[in-house]
């Protein structure tokens, strides 16, 4: 068993896949097992995850039997998980090689069972975009509904705390991550912020963060559908988070 399992789910890939595959490799912590689901890839990506499974015997490569998407892939690979604590990285991104150690650290001297970190946008080429991207200092439905700042890849669950861990699929919406987070909140859990830039979560014209007019109409449908909140309440919250998002995600664009 190792103590820490990190959740990548693969599809298509191959141009990032080696330098995230290597910001794994190069974490001080070196006790983690690297699960990656390759959700039926038509490029190289399978070929890259054969080589770095051989290579490593930390990598541990998981083939999808249909192609079902982030969701499916992140919850095969939960199923898989040794580890006690759970992180998440997509294919694309990138963490600091203290991101395993200081999480660790953080979580242990606090008692913590669901942390988050702040980080920073980057391009296709790895130019960084915008500012610095902070998430509140404690996360409850309220910060949830109003901030942005908790995406999975900077994201670290206690499984010995919160056993069971796993996402809900809610197509159309792309809000997996979210629907999760406001779960274990329901269930009386508290995120809570590592304040200390240690990923890079990459932009690019064709991933589901880009239309932010999408992403905001996504957020109210979500608000309304899956939180049930009445429309001035979500109307309130949403007001709020649209303008927390601006002010944060102005000056990153895809690139």
């Amino acid at each position: 068993m190792s103590l820490i399992s990190i959740i990548t789910p693969v599809y298509n890939a191959a141009r990032w896949l080696p330098e995230t595959l290597a910001t794994v490799r190069a974490q001080t912590l070196a006790d983690w097992e690297h699960i990656l689901v390759d959700d039926c890839s038509t490029d190289d990506s399978a070929e890259i995850l054969e080589a770095a499974s051989i290579a490593d015997s930390r990598v541990r490569v998981i083939r999808a039997s249909c192609n079902a998407g982030p969701t499916a892939a992140r919850n095969q690979a939960l199923e898989a998980a040794t580890g006690r604590f759970i992180a998440f990285l997509d294919a694309d991104d990138l963490w600091h090689p203290e991101k395993l150690a200081l999480s660790m650290d953080w979580m242990n001297a606090h008692g913590y069972a669901f942390i988050y970190h702040d980080y920073r946008h980057i391009s296709h080429d790895g130019s960084l975009l915008g500012k610095l991207v902070i998430g509140p200092d404690v996360l409850t439905l309220r910060t949830l509904h109003t901030r942005r700042g908790t995406g999975c890849l900077t994201v670290v669950i206690d499984r010995l705390q919160i056993p069971e861990v796993a996402f809900t699929e809610i197509s159309p919406y792309h809000a997996e991550d979210f629907c999760l987070w406001s779960k274990l909140l329901r269930q009386g859990h508290r995120g809570h912020r590592l304040p200390v830039d240690l990923a890079r979560y990459r932009l690019s014209p064709q991933s589901r963060s880009a239309n932010k007019f999408e992403c905001g109409l996504n957020t109210w449908r979500i608000y309304r559908a899956h939180s049930g909140l009445s429309v001035a309440h979500a109307t309130f919250w949403w007001v709020q988070y649209a303008w927390n998002a601006f002010r944060l995600h102005r000056n990153a664009r895809p690139g």
